[in-house]
């Protein structure tokens, strides 16, 4: 490497075509890509909400990343379902934490969500995994 009198690397310096550089950004895109672990520990996601839990997937191991990015690059899900997924999470959550709201209405309610977004969770995977749910 050239002496540049102890002042920050050249922009290029090596074999590449102008020579070669740093850079933040990795093969897939991004450094932070590159950090996710996109592997799913079995072949079932279970759907099941608990405390504080925004998206209310598990895998093997428990409970999934709820980044948008690792959900759609880990099951494929898009992102109108990530949206309602986190929707129907912060609902279950302000339901749980506001006891005078906590009917039997609301729980068939969020329930009846939940079922439709099984379903939705089921044909967004498809064959890849297997889809349970899990009431509370």
């Amino acid at each position: 490497m050239p002496d540049n009198d102890g002042g920050p690397p050249p922009k290029h310096f090596g074999d590449y075509p102008n020579g070669s550089y740093w850079t933040a950004e990795g093969p897939t895109g991004s450094a932070e890509d590159d950090a996710l672990d996109f592997t799913v520990e079995g072949n079932s996601i279970k759907f099941m909400w608990d405390y504080g839990v925004v998206v209310p997937l598990w895998d093997g191991n428990g409970l999934v990343p709820q980044e948008p990015k690792w959900l759609h690059n880990a099951l494929g899900l898009s992102d109108a379902l990530i949206r309602d997924l986190r929707d129907w999470g912060t609902d279950m959550d302000h339901l749980d934490t506001n006891p005078p709201l906590r009917t039997e209405n609301a729980y068939l309610d969020l329930d009846q969500r939940a079922r439709v977004l099984v379903d939705r969770l089921r044909a967004e995977v498809g064959s890849r995994f297997r889809v349970l749910y899990k009431p509370w």
